[in-house]
Parts: structure tokens; C-alpha cells; sequence
């Protein structure tokens, strides 16, 4: 049997869920522009912030060294950031705020055509915690999703916020304002990334409100508003820095601390919190205070009227609160423990991690010194088989020289032998010549020429001749040269009788004929 705000939660899911995205876009959620003041505020604000903030911003933001953050100057302002730089509010980030954007706000930023710089704090805040909500039940986080949930709302010139669309309202906790914010902006540019943004980052006057184009396969709300009902949620607790990585909306890499189940089941304490503080005090009078005995009649009796009127899932989420409240107010004792409990589970993890890695570093060592030695044997095999190589070269290279030497060495030898054999065969030819018959002939030929002419005259006609008078007495010694060099007796009378001819012809004296030694 349903109850008359299941009926009701049933109803507005199906409203949402057939609505046209064309019928969304007639509510007026934004001013008209006559409405806005005469001097936006931007104009007038600096940033009061200082350069001793810079490491803060840095560490909570998560900017992790690529982005650059700088301080405005007291002439500056939020409207007119420096070229490539865009403004941030210290607010933003510690309402969640990490950068690079996560890819779903800068998504929803483009769809509604305002830069994320122009959202308040607490709209950071919502989104997220709405987010981690819509993580954990499986529906994917698009515009198409976001737009049907989320409202938006004009704070002021430059500047809009983000709240529940309809009657939901199972986000709460946020900081009611934030006294001065508008005044705690920077200036970050980001010079290693692409396309850090996303998104368009110039500020707008007005938002676009309508909602996507249904997809093809749109995710249907009603379970998790169904979930959501009767239900509160601190966004702080949400936006917790282990949450954020958990579902990559930061990364700083803060690993999950306790159970998933447990955490989102803690964050419904805030709807008592809310209801004890929203409840009206009562009238100091002077009765008389009630016994213990009477305080407990009365608790008693305020629980069983509370349960007899609530669901079984109420009761449930009744005591769940109850003594998740209990806890929390039990003592500070108990809050220390449970925080040192978690930081040493937390560095217990971090022990197991690091130890781990330094386990995998030694193995890594190992590996890398086995490697070194393979490589160390190969490369002395290596210089020992070249060394081996040049040894066989230099040999060969010695044998090589040495055969050339003997060769060379044989050569000479061959050609002197080849001469003296060419020698003594011309010797041997001219002593054969002297013993044969022909020289004897040839001999007395000469001779007789020779002895004819007498001794003195082949004297004048070696000195006819040129030849040097020291030389006389070698003339003798080469008789064989002499005789051969004297001319035949057939020769000198066919020359004298040409010579009687010439002279017969010419009617000249004739000449005496020359020496045989001429």
C-alpha cells in the first residue's frame, strides 16, 4: 500500500519524465535586464586576497603544477582577467571546486553557455554532492540528467547559483552565505593542457534553461527520486576529498576511507540536525524540571508516536540517524578515536602501498642487475673473440709479409743468376769465336793490312784519330780490337779504285787512303 508522498513522488517523476524539453523553457527564472543594478559589482570589488595564498590555492585546488595561479593587483578586477588567464574564487574551491573542471560541470557550463567562473560557491558545492548521489545509483551524469534536477537561479550581475528543481530537496548543509566572496578572486591560466576548459569561459548576462533533446536511450529518474525521498544529504560530507577521487572529480589520488554503503547511509544525520535546530525554543517558566524517570517517559513516548506513524523504511532510517546522531554527539573522545582510527587505517594502506612498490622496486633491481651481468658476459665473449680475430689477422698479415719477403728474395736471385747466365753465355759465344776458323781468316785479313801500313803509321792515324797518346801502349794489348776495327783488303782497294774514279772524273790529285785504324 502507497503512501499519499509515494503517490506524489510518482506523479512529478512522470511529469519530468514525458515533459517536452520545449514546455521547460517558459518558466522565467532569470531578471530582466531592467531589474539588474546600475553598477555591477564586479566594477567595483578587488581581490583581497595575497601572495601567501597562492600555495593554498594551489594544494586545494589540486592544480598539481600545470596551472598557473596569480594574484590580481589592486587596479584589477573579475570582469577583465589577463589575456589567457581566467578568474576562480578562493569560495569555489573550498566548496569543492578542483581543477582541471571535472568534464560533467564543464559540460553543463557549455549546455547553459556560462562560464563555471560565474557560479557561487555553494553552486559547486550542489553539483557535486548531486553528483556522487547520481554516481551511486548509476545514472550517468549529462546535461539531459542535470537540467531535470537542477534550477537556475540569477544571484546578481556576472553571477548565478544552482538549486533543486520542483519540491526535491534532499541536498542541504551548505553554508547559508559567504561573507565577502566576491572579493577572494585569482587569476589561472593553463599552459601544458590543449583545451583545459571545455567550455566557453567569457562571462554572460543570461543562461540558457533549456533542457536536451531526449536520447535514445534516456535513463529513467524515477528510482532515484523514489530513493531520494523523505531523505537529507550533507553536502559537506559528500564532497569529502576521498569521495571526489573515488568518482574522479579530483585527482589528488586520496584513496576511499571506510565503506561506500556506510558513508552515504551517515549522510542523512544532517534531517535531525536540521529539524532540532529549525524547531521553535521553548518558554523558560518556573515548573518544576522533570525527574530523570519523567525525561524518559517522555522520550519513550515521543518515539513510539513518531514510529507508529512512519514507514518501515522511515524507522529504519529513523534509528540509522538516531544512533548515527548518538555517535556524534557522544563525546569528543569518540570523535578523536574514530579520526585516529581512520588515519591509521589510512596509513596503514598507505604502508601496505609503499611497500608494495619498494617489494617491486627490489625485483626491478634484480632484473635490471641480471640483465647487467648477461650483458657484461656477452660483451667480454664478445672483446675475447675479436681479440682472438686480430690475433688470426696479425699472424696471417706476418705469414703474408714474410712469403712476399722470400718471393722478392727468390726474384733477385733468379735475376742475377738470369744476368750472369746471359754473361758467361756471351763470353762463352766469344772465346768459341776466337777458336773457329772465321777468326782466323778474319785474323789474317787484318793482320796483313795492319803489318802493311807499318807500326808508325798506325800511330799517326791513332793520333789522326783523337785518340790520347797515353792510351798507345793499350792499342797493343788490344790487338783483337784493332785488327777488327781495320778494314778488309777487298774494302781499301774497291775504295781506291772509286777514289781513282772521283779523281779521274773530277781531274784532281788523288788522295792516300785513310788508315785502317780511321
Amino acid at each position: 500500500m502507497s503512501s499519499h508522498s509515494t503517490s506524489l513522488v510518482s506523479s512529478t517523476v512522470v511529469s519530468i519524465d514525458s515533459a517536452s524539453p520545449f514546455s521547460q523553457a517558459g518558466e522565467p527564472w532569470l531578471p530582466e535586464p531592467g531589474e539588474l543594478p546600475t553598477t555591477p559589482w564586479y566594477e567595483e570589488k578587488a581581490s583581497t586576497l595575497r601572495l601567501s595564498d597562492i600555495p593554498i590555492i594551489k594544494e586545494k585546488g589540486g592544480t598539481r603544477g600545470k596551472f598557473e595561479v596569480v594574484i590580481p593587483h589592486p587596479d584589477e578586477r573579475a570582469h577583465r582577467p589577463p589575456l589567457r588567464f581566467h578568474t576562480f574564487y578562493m569560495n569555489q574551491i573550498e566548496m569543492g571546486l578542483r581543477f582541471p573542471i571535472p568534464r560533467f560541470i564543464a559540460a553543463f557550463c557549455s549546455h547553459i553557455s556560462l562560464s563555471p567562473s560565474q557560479l557561487a560557491p555553494n553552486s559547486y558545492s550542489f553539483l557535486l554532492a548531486l553528483a556522487v548521489l547520481l554516481s551511486y545509483h548509476g545514472l550517468p551524469l549529462i546535461p539531459y540528467v542535470l537540467m531535470q534536477l537542477v534550477q537556475i537561479k540569477r544571484l546578481g550581475p556576472g553571477k548565478f547559483y544552482l538549486s533543486h528543481k520542483g519540491d526535491h530537496s534532499f541536498i542541504k548543509g551548505n553554508p547559508s552565505s559567504h561573507k565577502g566572496w566576491m572579493s577572494r578572486f585569482f587569476f589561472v591560466k593553463c599552459d601544458v593542457m590543449r583545451d583545459p576548459w571545455k567550455c566557453e569561459m567569457h562571462w554572460r548576462d543570461s543562461a540558457v534553461t533549456l533542457v536536451p533533446r531526449t536520447p535514445d536511450r534516456a535513463p529513467s529518474l524515477t528510482p532515484f527520486l523514489e530513493a531520494m525521498h523523505g531523505k537529507s544529504y550533507s553536502a559537506p560530507e559528500l564532497i569529502r576529498e576521498d569521495l571526489l577521487c573515488f568518482y574522479k572529480f579530483s585527482r589528488k589520488g586520496v584513496e576511499l576511507v571506510g565503506d561506500l554503503d556506510e558513508r552515504m547511509g551517515k549522510t542523512e544525520l544532517l534531517r535531525e540536525m536540521q529539524e532540532a535546530a529549525a524547531a521553535p525554543p521553548k518558554k523558560s517558566t518556573k515548573r518544576k524540571a522533570p525527574s530523570m524517570g519523567e525525561k524518559e517517559a517522555r522520550g519513550e513516548k515521543r518515539k513510539k508516536a513518531v514510529l507508529r506513524k512512519a514507514r518501515n523504511a522511515d524507522v529504519v532510517g529513523h534509528f540509522s540517524s538516531h544512533a548515527t546522531a548518538v555517535v556524534a554527539w557522544g563525546g569528543e573522545m569518540v570523535k578523536r578515536l574514530t579520526k585516529a582510527h581512520q588515519k591509521m587505517n589510512a596509513s596503514r594502506d598507505q604502508f601496505d602501498k609503499a611497500m608494495g612498490q619498494h617489494a617491486e622496486m627490489l625485483a626491478r633491481l634484480e632484473e635490471l642487475e641480471t640483465l647487467r651481468s648477461r650483458e657484461k658476459e656477452v660483451a667480454e665473449a664478445q672483446r675475447e673473440a675479436l681479440e682472438a680475430q686480430m690475433l688470426v689477422e696479425k699472424e696471417a698479415h706476418e705469414a703474408e709479409k714474410a712469403a712476399r719477403e722470400m718471393l722478392e728474395a727468390e726474384l733477385e736471385e733468379v735475376k742475377s743468376r738470369a744476368a750472369w747466365d746471359a754473361e758467361r753465355l756471351k763470353l762463352e759465344g766469344k772465346e768459341e769465336f776466337l777458336k773457329s776458323p772465321e777468326f782466323d781468316t778474319l785474323l789474317g785479313k787484318k793482320a796483313g793490312g795492319f803489318f802493311k801500313n807499318g807500326f808508325f803509321g798506325c800511330v799517326a792515324q791513332w793520333r789522326a784519330n783523337g785518340y790520347p797518346e797515353e792510351e798507345h801502349p793499350a792499342f797493343f794489348l788490344n790487338v783483337q780490337q784493332a785488327i777488327a776495327e781495320m778494314p778488309d783488303e777487298e774494302e781499301v782497294q774497291e775504295e781506291e779504285e772509286d777514289e781513282d774514279e772521283e779523281e779521274g772524273g773530277n781531274g784532281s790529285e788523288a788522295t792516300p787512303p785513310s788508315s785502317p785504324l780511321s
